[in-house]
């Protein structure tokens, strides 16, 4: 089976759906951000996207040593694995969340630990989380740029809330984190690279206040999937990437980057309606992305002209508009959106750029 750069060998070796992983091009997409980046120790990469030790040990060689982790079972298995510094990138509130950080504090010392806050509650709870740790909680200001889901109001409410943190027995300033999903979906380069330079600008009056007040801005973390290239040469800044790792069709409409999409959903065709000129597959949004519009959720490799015009739970009917499908086919599906395709199964299939299944990764980050 040839679909594109594609090979798969006995593909019906493997039962479907099936998520499949080429490492060959996962490494082209190391070199890609390294290149685009400068340097290993100038990125900080989710590890929501891959949730495997495998994927996340090909980083750690290459020199990639701190990530942002969206939640602890990820925080837990990247400490596992060795990285220096690990960022929980989302507000901790619960006590046993709180609990689990701060055990993961004391189990893994040659780990250092970052977390974010953005309200006066944050504060008091990791700076009661300090008391249990036996230590100082490094914490960066969440910065709300504009997407209007968590983080501080840039301009006075920022400054402050900087400061707030400064006073807060038990937590160290580390400086801003921001990622701006309001660049999301953006083509244009110019566009998003304006947005950009504003966000940039929402920073700088921080830090100036900040220096005015003797507070220390240790480091600064900023970006997206579709954003994070445009911060790499701040020198005050390290880029936060997301997607790139596996990459996915709706990434891709950024064609200046030269990621690759490294993991795919091998599926087949089951059924067909000639008089609707449409073919039903078994990749259901139990199996393929269901967060992005349902045009956007998934591509047939070697059959870009087909339409997603349906998706249920196990199936998804495509409009043909003049490819080739019957009954029995196998099919390649690129992925709308990589970050959720891996929690649809407990591991992908390694493939060789020959083509030939060689094991599995393992996802075990899968959990919360």
């Amino acid at each position: 089976m040839i679909q594109d750069k594609y090979k798969l060998l006995n593909p019906d070796s493997l039962d479907t759906p099936a998520m499949i992983t080429y490492p060959h091009l996962v490494e082209q997409n190391i070199d890609e951000i390294i290149r685009l980046c400068g340097n290993p120790e100038n990125i900080v990469p989710h590890s929501k996207t891959h949730k495997s030790s495998d994927i996340l040990n090909m980083q750690l060689i290459r020199g990639i040593k701190s990530y942002k982790c969206a939640t602890l079972k990820e925080a837990e298995i990247v400490a596992e694995c060795g990285a220096n510094q690990i960022i929980i990138a989302y507000p901790m509130v619960h006590p046993r969340k709180l609990d689990r950080f701060t055990s993961l504090i004391k189990s893994f010392p040659e780990t250092e630990f970052r977390a974010i806050a953005s309200t006066q509650t944050h504060l008091n709870l990791l700076s009661e989380a300090s008391k249990n740790a036996h230590k100082d909680i490094g914490t960066y200001m969440d910065l709300d740029t504009g997407m209007r889901r968590t983080g501080v109001q840039p301009g006075s409410s920022a400054v402050q809330f900087y400061q707030a943190i400064d006073k807060t027995l038990g937590v160290e300033p580390m400086g801003i984190h921001v990622f701006d999903g309001e660049t999301l979906y953006i083509p244009d380069f110019e566009q998003r690279s304006q947005i950009v330079q504003k966000n940039i600008e929402k920073m700088e009056e921080i830090w100036k206040s900040a220096s005015d007040s003797g507070i220390q801005v240790e480091d600064n973390l900023a970006g997206g999937s579709w954003s994070f290239q445009h911060y790499a040469d701040h020198p005050y800044i390290r880029p936060t990437p997301g997607t790139w790792i596996y990459w996915d069709t709706r990434n891709a409409e950024m064609e200046e980057l030269g990621f690759q999409i490294a993991s795919l959903v091998l599926g087949q065709v089951v059924d067909d309606d000639t008089e609707m000129d449409t073919a039903t597959v078994d990749i259901g949004s139990k199996s393929c992305s269901s967060d992005q519009p349902l045009e956007h959720r998934f591509k047939l490799i070697h059959h870009q002209e087909t339409e997603l015009v349906l998706q249920n739970e196990e199936h998804a009917v495509v409009k043909l508009n003049g490819a080739s499908l019957n009954v029995g086919d196998f099919v390649l599906a690129a992925p709308g959106h990589a970050c959720t395709l891996t929690v649809k199964f407990p591991y992908t299939n390694v493939v060789s750029e020959e083509g030939s299944v060689t094991g599995i990764y393992q996802h075990d980050a899968r959990d919360r």
